[in-house]
């Protein structure tokens, strides 16, 4: 693969993403956000920090969710909409380096948006108290939201090679919320007594990424109830890429069976 072509579409991608007024309205809208749960936060005996972060990685997690679906369900939409995808394609770039340039595009926009957002939080929990021990955990709490998001944008990626980009909001809004609900529909599975949806919720809960195991360690990192455990780390992180991987896989395929002649 040439790691050239993946990077300069990956680096246009960043720039027309970074361009999108929209983009700094979110952040905006996320730092007000902080700034009135440090309010929230004061109301409460002796838990303002804590209520202070929840409301802040609810934010950033939000926040930057809703950027990664609305600008990732456009990315080879809005090329094909402007046909300036037959332009790339007469050039020496293969359909997997097209996709995945716009992924690590919309990737390291992202990361800059989690940065900014969560740097802010980090400084904001410290006037308010923080202690700086906490920020190890806070700062792994942060890499477990942005594995989240990285997520977020192969489902957007993936639906927007053959979806238009409301179908592939719907799309990617509804399994980003049912990838939430994964333990619900484990529980629905073994109430039900019917022989025929009790296989289909158990079926969803293994074909849906289990993300509420990840927002339940995420806060467990921050009420320090548990430790930063290296190992249960990787097994996460191994688990996310490894359906980043295969969205982005199918992607390729899909895209590589389309005719842009």
């Amino acid at each position: 693969m040439n790691l050239q072509s993946t990077w300069a579409i990956a680096i246009n991608t960043f720039r027309e993403t970074v361009r999108d007024r929209v983009l700094y309205a979110f952040v905006v809208f996320a730092i007000i956000f902080t700034l009135a749960g440090i309010l929230l936060g004061s109301l409460s005996v002796e838990q303002n920090v804590r209520v202070l972060e929840d409301i802040g990685m609810f934010t950033i997690s939000t926040i930057g969710g809703v950027i990664a679906i609305f600008v990732g369900t456009n990315l080879v939409y809005k090329e094909l909409d402007k046909r300036t995808i037959y332009l790339i394609f007469t050039k020496p770039i293969s359909r997997r380096q097209f996709i995945l340039g716009k992924f690590l595009g919309l990737a390291l926009c992202i990361a800059c948006v989690t940065l900014l957002m969560g740097g802010f939080l980090i400084v904001v929990s410290l006037i308010s108290g923080e202690k700086f021990t906490a920020l190890g955990p806070l700062l792994g709490s942060l890499g477990l939201l942005y594995l989240e998001l990285l997520l977020v944008i192969a489902l957007a990626c993936f639906f927007s090679t053959f979806a238009t980009p409301l179908m592939s909001v719907i799309f990617t809004l509804a399994l980003w919320l049912c990838g939430h609900l994964g333990q619900s529909l484990l529980a629905l599975s073994k109430m039900s007594s019917n022989e025929t949806i009790k296989p289909l919720f158990y079926g969803l809960y293994q074909a849906l990424p289990d993300l509420a195991k990840l927002t339940q360690l995420r806060f467990e990192l921050i009420s320090q109830a548990h430790r930063f455990d290296v190992p249960t780390m990787l097994v996460i992180t191994g688990y996310v890429i490894a359906y980043i991987v295969l969205l982005l896989s199918f992607a390729t395929v899909i895209t590589e069976r389309r005719e842009f002649n």
